[in-house]
């Protein structure tokens, strides 16, 4: 009896999903897609046996995803989805090789000898499997203590598409920071551009952007990710489902008893607003979008969609100025400096950039 063959037949695929810039149609469908077929989503490499990459393809961001799929431990498989209307084949081409056990023995084959010659390659100066040592430096009491020079995302999740966050760390807090766009190209965002009806697939991509509920499923789907950054996975998954209903409805939002419910679940929730409270304040400097902390900027999302779905409600959240997503990245580095690591996440979920409205490639910036 195969006894890996017949466990791999009964497992639940965990997928992780990395998101391109130029890939959000396509990560909406493969959310979707996962979620409908009971798959799990995973929140790093080593608990995934499917890496997922949404988007167009970029030499950089590839780099990257090669040392991400050195990190996943085996069986494995991997899939691109460039479109939404590819996502379903490219999940069950996945799944296929990850159900080919030959071929998964020959991978662990290969794994194996490739960790052998790292291991042997490793000079005195690097840690085992090739990682270098940390530097020494003094942190904000004056003690010399070492410095971790790490690079948050593109591959990271729940995590702003192709955003690489580049940061030295002294324990867990950030000491520096600076951003960088992996795979930055000139065209209009997904929640903006008018889209073509696929033959296949999720209906996500057809919806015109003029609608209301566009922009409330675009504010559910910047909430969601910071309720899973947040640690909250039960009310990210909600939102995740009701972010694709309204993307599914032709005629407006279907679940509106249940969407006010989630909304004051999340809003009159003590723990998140503690986790949240007085994180990464903005000035009126910025777009009134982004002003405020943490809290005050995912409020600003919730008022939004009550805004958009609710007839006869009035505004009163700002809607998005152009200019705000390259606004927000701009903060991203001075906000988190200071910040450790899990309150650095948060700040840059709230502030969300959206990397496809900014266009053109942005230089790294220094703080």
């Amino acid at each position: 009896m195969d006894v890996t063959g017949w466990l791999l037949r009964r497992a639940a695929p965990c997928a992780f999903v990395v998101t391109a810039i130029g890939g959000t149609g396509a990560r909406l469908a493969v959310e979707r897609a996962v979620r409908e077929r009971g798959w799990r989503q995973a929140l790093a490499p080593a608990e995934a046996d499917l890496l997922v990459v949404c988007g167009p393809a970029d030499p950089e961001l590839d780099e990257m995803l090669d040392r991400v799929w050195g990190q996943m431990p085996g069986p494995r498989a991997r899939a691109r989805v460039p479109s939404p209307e590819r996502a379903v084949a490219a999940l069950e081409r996945a799944r296929a090789d990850l159900l080919d056990v030959a071929a998964q023995r020959r991978d662990a084959d290969e794994r194996d000898r490739a960790a052998r010659e790292r291991a042997e390659a490793a000079g005195e100066e690097h840690m085992p499997g090739g990682l270098p040592m940390a530097d020494r430096g003094e942190d904000r009491d004056g003690l010399a203590l070492d410095q971790l020079h790490l690079a948050l995302g593109p591959a990271l999740a729940d995590w702003p598409a192709g955003l690489s966050l580049r940061v030295v760390l002294q324990g867990d807090v950030v000491q520096e920071a600076r951003v960088h766009l992996v795979g930055a190209r000139k065209g209009p965002s997904f929640w903006d551009a008018p889209r073509d009806v696929p033959r296949d697939g999720p209906r996500a991509a057809e919806r015109s952007p003029g609608r209301p509920w566009t922009t409330a499923a675009s504010a559910l789907d910047a909430a969601q990710r910071l309720l899973s950054v947040a640690g909250w996975p039960a009310a990210a998954l909600t939102g995740r489902r009701l972010r694709d209903a309204l993307l599914e409805s032709d005629t407006g939002p279907g679940t509106g008893a249940e969407l006010r419910r989630w909304l004051r679940g999340v809003r009159r929730s003590r723990l998140l607003r503690w986790a949240t409270d007085g994180l990464g304040a903005v000035g009126d400097h910025a777009p009134e979008e982004l002003r405020g902390d943490v809290t005050d900027r995912w409020s600003r999302w919730l008022e939004r969609i009550e805004t958009a779905v609710e007839p006869g409600r009035s505004a009163s959240a700002p809607v998005p100025a152009p200019g705000t997503a390259r606004a927000a990245l701009d903060l991203v580095p001075e906000l988190v400096v200071g910040r450790e690591l899990a309150a650095a996440r948060l700040i840059v979920a709230s502030l969300d950039p959206d990397t496809e409205a900014v266009g053109a490639r942005v230089p790294e910036r220094d703080t």
